[in-house]
């Protein structure tokens, strides 16, 4: 099977031939759709008690071989889950999951007649799909028939969900369940999502800077708001906020472990095809990505090795705006990275993309992680003056979660001497409460000057723009 081109090739495309191994189709070179619709109807047929949920991995293992070649797939986690979370397969609970999951698999050329979908870039700037649409190409991710995008060395099926040993067995757990309580939800079909594809041209460093210093008179940090929190209690969705800033990959999905991006994928299962099927990796530097609509949204608190499914949904409107940070945990410069020129308009041109991508869909407030100061490591003082300076250039609302545990370990000039490194949330605070009043345009001068360049860490870059407010 071969996504190529401008367009993802789906399973249903007549073009596709399967080697069929395990002889389930009468024909020779059967495509690859014959072979998925036998063995689909060939696992309703089963007479009892092979043909039900507990079972669903076994068809999921052929059908991985039947179209991938791949007769080694894993699936002891995905079973334990299924018998843990459904002990009776012929509840009605049971029955229903499986019946739906079936027959939104089967739907897929009808609902796709062309068998393919455009790729979301600059030259196709949206994909609008209905929830029936939606849940067609779920129920293929689950079981493994469709083949990765160019470009994408991840994956783009949940096989990553269903071996064991998992290291965050809970988390998987839980994604697992928002997706199977997704397919138990009563569908409809008038529902629409819309993915989005933001493009904003860049411009040289001189009048990308321009753009940043001249006629910015607002307040920086106007438009933040610092919502402490723990690793074990930050929650989402936000309770008041309904569009949320995802801290992506710049080959943006799912996985087995709890990065942000990660667990807000899974709490909202509409957003599992995105990275997966309908981007060709990577997102572009200049670009971000959004998607809205009236969507169920699983709840989950805490983050990392500490979050947990609450086991409820709400359902409502909502957009999620990913965004990829610059990834400088491999940068080799010798001064702070986040302030090298290359790195800091790149991720003040991203902010402002995807802020201004908000403000054009009429969306005033975001709620946001730390973003781009975990696994990509960046200077979180840094990163949030980005994101604040994005927010007050655009007049969005930034609703940005800190955990108050956490430390910031390099200790700077004008700050108290402590054997304990500082909490990051007392930095933060004291850089919005000292700088409160300080135009845009001039914490941005001074950002982007070479003295800042020089600068060891955010705590120096502090004290530098008290040292201007």
């Amino acid at each position: 099977m071969d996504s190529s081109g401008d367009y993802y090739v789906l399973p249903s495309h007549p073009s596709l031939a399967s080697l069929d191994p395990l002889g389930i189709c009468a024909d020779e070179n059967p495509s690859v759709w014959a072979v998925i619709t036998t063995s689909v109807l060939s696992f309703r047929n089963q007479p009892a008690p092979t043909g039900n949920l507990h079972h669903l991995p076994h068809l999921i293992e052929d059908l991985s071989y039947s179209v991938h070649m791949d007769g080694h797939l894993d699936t002891r986690f995905l079973s334990s889950h299924l018998l843990a979370k459904y002990p009776d397969p012929h509840s009605p609970n049971a029955l229903l999951l499986l019946h739906n999951i079936l027959d939104a698999a089967l739907l897929l050329p009808t609902l796709f007649p062309i068998h393919m979908i455009p790729y979301l870039n600059t030259q196709n700037c949206s994909i609008q799909l209905s929830t029936t649409q939606i849940r067609s190409l779920l129920a293929h991710q689950i079981l493994n028939t469709l083949k990765r995008p160019k470009g994408n060395d991840w994956g783009c099926t949940f096989v990553c969900w269903y071996s064991e040993p998992q290291a965050l067995g809970n988390a998987v757990s839980g994604y697992l369940t928002s997706l199977f309580d997704y397919f138990s939800l009563l569908a409809d079909p008038t529902i629409q999502t819309t993915y989005r594809y933001h493009t904003l041209l860049s411009d040289s460093p001189e009048r990308e800077l321009s753009g940043w210093t001249t006629d910015q008179k607002t307040p920086l940090f106007d438009h933040l708001i610092i919502n402490p929190t723990t690793s074990a209690a930050v929650p989402f969705p936000h309770k008041q906020v309904s569009c949320t800033l995802v801290a992506s990959n710049s080959s943006p999905g799912f996985g087995p472990s709890c990065t942000q991006e990660e667990l807000v994928t899974a709490a909202c299962p509409p957003l599992l095809p995105l990275g997966a099927l309908f981007i060709s990796p990577p997102i572009s530097s200049n670009a971000a990505v959004s998607v809205n609509g009236h969507v169920p949204i699983f709840r989950w608190k805490g983050q990392g090795r500490e979050a947990r499914s609450l086991g409820t949904h709400i359902s409502g409107e909502h957009t999620f705006l990913f965004l990829d940070a610059s990834e400088l945990d491999t940068s080799n410069s010798t001064f702070l990275a986040d302030l090298d020129p290359k790195y800091l308009f790149r991720d003040l041109h991203k902010a402002f993309s995807g802020f201004l991508a908000l403000k054009e869909l009429g969306i005033k407030e975001v709620a946001s992680p730390l973003w781009g100061a975990g696994a990509f490591g960046g200077d979180p003082v840094i990163k949030t003056i980005i994101l604040t300076a994005a927010a007050a250039r655009t007049g969005t609302t930034l609703y940005l979660s800190v955990d108050e545990q956490r430390s910031y370990q390099t200790i700077g000039a004008g700050l108290p001497e402590s054997p304990e490194p500082l909490n990051l949330i007392y930095i933060l605070q004291r850089l919005q409460q000292s700088c409160r009043m300080m135009p845009l345009e001039v914490a941005m001068q001074k950002l982007c000057s070479k003295q800042a360049y020089s600068c060891s860490g955010g705590l120096d870059l502090l004290q530098s723009l008290e040292n201007t407010s």
